[in-house]
C-alpha cells in the first residue's frame, strides 16, 4: 500500500501544470477535436470531449504551442503553462479559407 502511495504522489508530483479550456467556432463547441500541445522537446495530444472541452498535462512548462486539427486544416496558437493549470477559451476563425487559433 506504501509503493502505491508513493507512487501516486511522485507520479503527481512529475507533472508540472498543464492547461484546461473549450474549443468553439462561433457559438459552436467543437467535440472529438484532435490537439497537441508542445512545450519544448515534449509534446502530448488529446482531444476535445462531447461538450467541447479538454485538459493537456505536460512535465515542462513556460512558452508552449496548442495545434488544433479541424476540416483539414492544423491551426496554432501560443499558451503558456504554469505549474498549476490554466483554462484557455480557444476560439477557431475562418478567415480567407483558412482557419485561425485565437485565446477568447
Amino acid at each position: 500500500m506504501f509503493t502505491t502511495l508513493a507512487s501516486l504522489i511522485l507520479g503527481s508530483a512529475l507533472h508540472l501544470g498543464g492547461i484546461t479550456g473549450d474549443l468553439r467556432l462561433g457559438d459552436k463547441y467543437l467535440a472529438e477535436v484532435p490537439l497537441s500541445l508542445k512545450c519544448g522537446t515534449e509534446e502530448v495530444e488529446g482531444k476535445t470531449d462531447k461538450a467541447g472541452s479538454f485538459h493537456l498535462t505536460v512535465k515542462s512548462g513556460g512558452k508552449c504551442q496548442l495545434s488544433v486539427a479541424y476540416d483539414k486544416q492544423t491551426a496554432v496558437v501560443e499558451v503558456v503553462v504554469f505549474d498549476k493549470p490554466v483554462r484557455y477559451r480557444l476560439l477557431l476563425e475562418l478567415k480567407d479559407g483558412k482557419y485561425i487559433l485565437k485565446r477568447a
